[in-house]
């Protein structure tokens, strides 16, 4: 399995956690609304931002994406920095919004996409 680039520095902003609900909820016609669980584990979803410090990195870590995860379809191995476990990670719908540089020379690139992990 592949591993997450250790060249990319993750940023704290924004680092926002979702997780997917694992509960059914049933409206009745009287009484309270009937909850049940319907999944024994819980999928999380965390937005992130990483840096990479030169051009070199970025073309690097376009090449992971397109080749070692198959434009984000793969899992991955990656460190939660919430709470340093590795865990197998996917990029959500393989989608993320792509390089966007730091400075004019184009030798700083940020990345910014979803990644999903099991509890």
């Amino acid at each position: 399995m592949a591993a997450f680039p250790s060249y990319a520095k993750l940023y704290r902003d924004p680092l926002a956690e979702q997780p997917q609900s694992v509960v059914v909820r049933t409206q009745m016609e009287k009484g309270p609304p009937k909850q049940r669980r319907r999944a024994s584990r819980q999928m999380i979803q965390r937005t992130v931002r990483y840096a990479l410090d030169s051009k070199t990195d970025y073309q690097n870590f376009m090449a992971w994406y397109r080749t070692s995860i198959s434009h984000g379809a793969d899992w991955f191995d990656w460190t939660d920095p919430v709470d340093g476990v590795l865990k197998q990670a996917r990029i959500v719908a393989g989608t993320f919004q792509g390089g966007t540089p730091r400075d004019k020379a184009l030798r700083l690139w940020d990345v910014t996409f979803t990644i999903e992990t099991w509890e």
